[in-house]
């Protein structure tokens, strides 16, 4: 097919001449083409190429060659860019090291806690100047011919800090409560709902404690000397003696007393330094005799009218308690019961309350001295009244039932009918229906296990003048309600990537009541606990270092916080958290009473042998009453016909439960194990085994007695492998031997039964319970080592 006229045009075009489409067309001049360039007359692109290559087109670039690897451009080398290069290659080696220096530097120079607490402090403080200025200091960086008078100085820096404060009064103390931590959580709940209605709006929160705050500020200062209990005790000025009673306690130096009380019974009082007789001491008559606030006092009575007779506002023992309340002592009470259990619990609850009251109001009438000295212009001098963090009382108790007499003892306190997220506290707080308990069951544990009794929980309370809100957070709490577990759950333990414990650098207050409760959960979450109060935070949560204390910052919280513990009786572990955790300035009391015996109850006529082990050590005690079991024990239960059947094993520790099953299980014997971990159907089968005499031996636990307080039926003979806490579970096993379902048996087999029990020096706390002060003194020393009781 021929071709036009226009296509072999446009052929000849881009086969003879250029390709451009602003070519001409006309072939160029041979002036032009073949003629040198001259250098002024290039483009700025032809002079660059000729500065770096030397000719405008290099040698080896190849026109016709499109694709293919890109070949490099030889560059013209010139002697003072040699220079530079090798001066940057030098500084680029220097800095490298300088780096790889100061990595190593950082390897064993990692700041502390409290060194990275203070720089961040200093960074969100009203001062952080004056910390510059301090630091150029040290490093001789200020120039000498500006300085100034140093008390012009510090009168500016006076002002500037106090014009400061004063912008902020209304808020200062929200500076605590306006806290951010989303981390930790405002109660005990998982679910995602419950945690939207934990974070109520927080600027409502402010702007209602904004009211607050002017509220207070126009209340009427009480009497000088009204609340110098307080203001002495929680000062940022300490007494002249306040480091020696610290080195004291530390070196263990304490100070006894010891008397025998009307009300309190048996008391110890220690003291890092002598103090007056406190036998000698009257005890308040009534709340205005320890300097509680006037609106706490008139709110008393509707609380208190179940515990005191008619005209009185206190009973003997809370004028006694509320007496070394008031005067910040750490107490640890061993004589806690059914009886008593209220008016303790009322006492200690007034008695937190007027703390968080007291600070609060120290707090706003700083804040209102701030405003006057902004106001006129005046320096109102150095104000510290607070700590790292809001919260200044932690109250731990087992279940929570115990909580919801708790806050409603608070509730009444306080006297608002605001009470926020009070509707979701009784319906999360009291799940258990009552009746669903078996009437039949003691009194202690009707009363234990009543309502709801799941032992994880946490609550955080906010008090302020005019309401109380329950769910609050962590940071923007006054009080914190908690359980071990649930408390020890959100601490976390070392290695854990997510842990949280900054709330408890400023306790004040730290109160634990049924301890005897939680020694039956895990006594573990309590000591973890304590581990963990009063340490110097890892953030610094927005917190004013010019308002925090000096003996915070310098990390002495421990000394002047009072905890109060309350238990049924003293046990090993309780002394020993006396002992390592109670360190008070004020002192620390710890009272108990002398016993009868809990043996003068049991209802059965049968013969009961207390058989003491010697042991060297107590660190030698349990293998010493294990070989003693399976040497002398089980042979001769084996050896009996009569008693190689239905026989109980008492056993109080898990561990010595384990430990006895294996062997049982080792050596063939015929057993049943009945602990806390069993499940309800083998427990059911264990029990049935047992009555029908298809099995020799049960194994019961301590604890799964305190959680179920089971009736074994079929036993005929009980060996104590130790001696319970519970000085009423001894009475309650050794009462199997008596119920009605055993009037089968013979009456040779009857005449046969019998009760065993070993002990050791080391047990003198629940022998005393079980057998009587007296006589338990008599038998951790006699010669003999064989006690009978009929």
């Amino acid at each position: 097919m021929g071709r036009s006229a226009i296509s072999k045009s446009m052929k000849k075009k881009t086969t003879d001449g250029h390709v451009s489409g602003l070519s001409t067309g006309k072939p160029a001049s041979a002036k032009r083409k073949d003629g040198p360039v001259k250098f002024g007359s290039m483009s700025r692109k032809d002079r660059q190429q000729i500065m770096d290559y030397g000719e405008l087109v290099p040698s080896d670039f190849n026109l016709d060659q499109e694709e293919g690897p890109a070949t490099q451009r030889r560059k013209v080398v010139h002697e003072e860019d040699l220079d530079r290069e090798r001066e940057a290659n030098d500084e680029d080696s220097e800095d490298e090291s300088d780096l790889e220096s100061n990595g190593e530097e950082e390897e064993w120079e990692k700041p502390s806690a409290y060194s990275l607490l203070m720089g961040s402090l200093k960074k969100t403080s009203k001062n952080k100047d004056f910390y510059q200025k301090i630091e150029k200091e040290q490093e001789g960086l200020e120039d000498d011919g500006e300085e100034v008078d140093d008390d012009e100085d510090e009168e500016s820096e006076a002002l500037d800090e106090d014009m400061d404060d004063g912008d902020d009064a209304e808020l200062s103390e929200e500076a605590q409560d306006m806290d951010q931590e989303t981390d930790v959580d405002e109660g005990d709940d998982t679910s995602a709902s419950d945690s939207d209605n934990d974070n109520d709006n927080v600027e409502d929160d402010v702007e209602d404690d904004e009211d607050e705050d002017e509220d207070d500020d126009d209340e009427p200062e009480q009497d000088d000397g009204r609340n110098h209990i307080y203001d002495s005790r929680f000062s940022d000025e300490q007494s002249a003696d306040f480091d020696e009673r610290i080195s004291l306690i530390e070196q263990k130096k304490w100070k006894l007393q010891s008397y025998h009380d009307d009300v309190l019974q048996d008391v110890v009082f220690q003291s890092p330094q002598n103090e007056a007789a406190l036998a000698d001491s009257k005890p308040i008559t009534d709340l205005q005799d320890a300097q509680f606030k006037e609106k706490l006092i008139n709110r008393w009575a509707a609380l208190n009218k179940d515990c005191v007779q008619k005209g009185k506002s206190l009973t003997p023992l809370q004028a006694k308690l509320l007496t070394q309340m008031s005067q910040y002592q750490d107490i640890l009470y061993g004589s806690r019961s059914l009886d008593n259990k209220k008016e303790i619990r009322n006492a200690y609850a007034i008695h937190a309350m007027n703390h968080v009251s007291l600070a609060r109001d120290r707090v706003t009438k700083n804040n209102s001295k701030l405003e006057d000295a902004q106001a006129k212009g005046n320096d109102a001098g150095e104000l510290r009244d607070q700590g790292f963090t809001r919260p200044k009382v932690l109250i731990l108790l087992p279940f929570r039932n115990a909580v919801v007499d708790v806050v409603d003892a608070l509730i009444k306190l306080c006297g608002s009918e605001n009470v926020q997220n009070k509707k979701r506290f009784y319906e999360q707080f009291n799940l258990r229906d009552d009746d669903s308990l078996n009437k039949d069951k003691p009194a202690d544990y009707l009363d234990t296990f009543h309502g709801n009794i799941d032992d994880h929980f946490r609550l955080g309370v906010k008090i302020t003048k005019k309401s109380i809100k329950l769910y609050s957070q962590f940071y923007h709490s006054d009080i914190l309600i908690c359980s071990p577990l649930g408390l020890k759950t959100l601490i976390g333990s070392e290695g854990d990537k997510k842990r949280d414990f900054d709330y408890l650098s400023s306790i004040e207050m730290f109160i634990i009541d049924q301890a005897t409760d939680m020694t039956m959960q895990n006594w573990d979450h309590v000591d973890h606990i304590f581990k963990h109060l009063n340490l110097i935070p890892i953030d610094s949560h927005d917190c004013d270092i010019s308002r925090i204390r000096s003996w915070y910052l310098d990390g002495n919280a421990k000394y002047l916080r009072q905890t109060l513990v309350f238990s049924d009786y003293l046990t090993p572990e309780l002394n020993a958290m006396y002992t390592r955790y109670l360190k008070n300035v004020s002192g620390r009391l710890k009272i108990k009473h002398a016993y009868e015996g809990s043996i003068m109850d049991v209802s059965v006529d049968v013969p009961q042998q207390f058989t003491r082990v010697d042991s060297t050590s107590l660190a030698t005690m349990d293998d010493t009453r294990f070989k003693y079991f399976v040497e002398k024990t089980l042979p001769s239960l084996r050896k009996s016909a009569i008693m190689q059947t239905h026989t109980l094993f008492f056993i109080p520790s898990y561990f010595d439960f384990v430990r006895i099953r294996n062997y049982l299980e080792d050596n063939k014997y015929e057993y049943e194990p009945c602990c806390e971990y069993t499940s309800s159907g083998g427990l059911t089968r264990a029990r049935a085994q047992f009555f029908h005499g298809r099995t020799s031996f049960i194994l019961y636990t301590e604890r799964l007695h305190y959680y179920r307080r089971f009736n074994i039926r079929g036993t005929y003979h009980v060996v104590f492998y130790g001696l319970p806490d519970h000085p009423q579970f001894y009475n309650e096993i050794v009462d199997f031997l008596g119920l009605k379902v055993n009037d089968h048996a013979s009456a040779a087999e009857e005449a046969t039964f019998s009760c065993t029990a070993l002990f050791s020096k080391y047990d003198f706390l629940k022998l005393e319970r079980i057998v009587g002060t007296d006589r338990a003194k008599k038998m951790c020393t006699a010669q003999k080592n064989t006690f009978q009781f009929a």
